[in-house]
């Protein structure tokens, strides 16, 4: 049994999800097989502390399952990765989760098919990750600058 209360697992998932970018902001062939193991780590624990997290959501199993998906993509696991983006997208509309969030669980998708080399599946789903309506347009921009930039795995 876990002696942190759901206030400190909610800190803990915030920096294990936080400290994974540390990993997932460099080149993929830039990382050690110490650092893309200790990247790893990071994602799973994030998603283990927003399990147990004060206030946590549907959303943040979502955002957490995502991390995950994304440390994949970054191995070039699409394989790994698509069972993943496929469960968020399950659990969106299980939950009518929509907006960001939704965009987001489509760009995995679509980073998983190109890995995979299924590219007119990945460009589908980059399509569909494009046209989500976004409510904010600071949100809109965040996904549209992240869907611009690699890896694409030949997805041009």
């Amino acid at each position: 049994m876990s002696s942190f209360g759901p206030a400190e697992h909610r800190k803990l998932a915030i920096e294990a999800n936080n400290s994974t970018w540390e990993f997932l902001d460099q080149e993929s062939d830039s990382l050690s097989a110490k650092e893309i193991e200790e990247m790893t780590r990071r994602a799973y624990a994030a998603a283990y502390h927003w399990a147990r997290a004060e206030n946590a959501s549907v959303v943040n199993e979502i955002r957490a399952s995502w991390l995950i998906a994304k440390v994949w993509i970054h191995q070039a696991r699409g394989d790994i990765a698509l069972s993943i983006s496929d469960r968020c997208l399950d659990l969106c509309s299980a939950n009518d989760i929509k907006d960001f969030d939704l965009a987001y669980v489509y760009e995995a998708k679509a980073r998983s098919l190109a890995c995979l080399g299924n590219i007119d599946g990945a460009r589908e789903a980059k399509r569909f990750a494009l046209s989500v309506e976004i409510a904010d347009a600071e949100d809109r921009k965040l996904v549209e600058a992240d869907l611009a930039k690699g890896p694409w795995f030949g997805l041009n």
